[in-house]
């Protein structure tokens, strides 16, 4: 496969990814995400000292399982990886080692989890990176 191709696949699997991350958490806890609005954005985080009310906590889980998750850095990841494909640009095996170990842990930590298709796109962007290089 070219190595555009395989860039491309794993650049849309890791969009695919962060998308879905995001609606299922507007799905499962829109309402909550809403109270921000009312309550001013700092709500989700609250830099209170001391030990927190039980909704500053539901309020801290639901900031960390939305926006604040893998879910806009996996984004962000997949649209630059996609726009380098597009200008023939691989990045170094870094990149790949990186989402590799990064969708891994998540897999490990998070049973269940589609992590593994994580761990897959950083291998098509190894594989992407070793057929770029020149023999």
């Amino acid at each position: 496969m070219a190595t555009k191709v395989l860039q491309r696949i794993g650049a849309a699997i890791l969009i695919t990814l962060g998308v879905g991350h995001l609606i299922l958490s507007i799905i499962f806890k829109g309402p909550r995400m809403l109270d921000w609005v009312t309550q001013g954005l700092w709500a989700a985080v609250p830099l209170k000292v001391g030990t927190p009310s039980i909704e500053a906590l539901q309020n801290a889980v639901v900031f960390w399982a939305s926006i604040g998750s893998f879910a806009i850095p996996s984004i962000l990841l997949g649209v630059l990886q996609w726009t380098l494909a597009g200008r023939s640009i691989t990045p170094g095996s870094w990149l790949g080692w990186a989402v590799i170990v990064w969708f891994a842990l998540l897999t490990l930590l998070l049973v269940p989890s589609p992590g593994i298709l994580g761990v897959i796109a950083g291998i098509l962007f190894l594989v992407a990176t070793r057929q770029a290089r020149p023999i």
